[in-house]
Formats: structure tokens, C-alpha cells, sequence
């Protein structure tokens, strides 16, 4: 699901270079996914990258998604690392 999204994390980092060209490194998000598929929580854990605002930008857009309602299951939380790094 998150690879659907990725493009757009990516427009999100690839502005945030343009201020700081050597940025790089992980941001590890914990969210709830609702049975109906949103996404009822999403906080930064940790990151070892110094870019406040682009954390702020991709767990607003994490906020946004939906990953498909399902039948017969209970809201879960997971923690899901992104790595971002500069085109070769």
C-alpha cells in the first residue's frame, strides 16, 4: 500500500532537498488503520533526519490514505520505517 505512495512522499523530500541538498535518512511512522481502511493516528517515532517540516508534511499525507476496507477485522497499529534518499 505504501509503495502506491511513494511518488508522493518523494515529491514531499525532493522539495525539502532543494533547501538542504545532502538530506537524507529514515522516518519511522506508528498508525492505526481503521477496519473501514483510514487511518485514524499517524506519529513520527523517530527519524534521524533534521527536517521537521517534511515530517510534518508526510504524516499529514499518511493521515489522507486508505488502505481498503475489511470485513471481520479489528484497528491495528503498525510501525512502518521510510527511507528517503537522493536520486543516484
Amino acid at each position: 500500500m505504501f509503495d502506491r505512495y511513494k511518488a508522493s512522499f518523494y515529491r514531499l523530500y525532493n522539495r525539502e532537498l532543494r533547501n538542504d541538498p545532502a538530506l537524507k535518512g529514515q522516518m519511522v511512522l506508528r498508525l492505526t488503520i481503521e477496519p473501514d481502511g483510514s487511518v485514524s493516528m499517524c506519529v513520527l517515532q523517530s527519524s534521524d533526519m533534521n527536517a521537521p517540516d517534511l515530517a510534518a508534511q508526510v504524516v499529514s499525507r499518511v493521515r489522507t490514505m486508505n488502505f481498503g476496507a475489511k470485513d471481520g477485522v479489528q484497528a491495528v497499529t503498525i510501525v512502518y520505517p521510510i527511507d528517503f534518499l537522493p536520486a543516484a
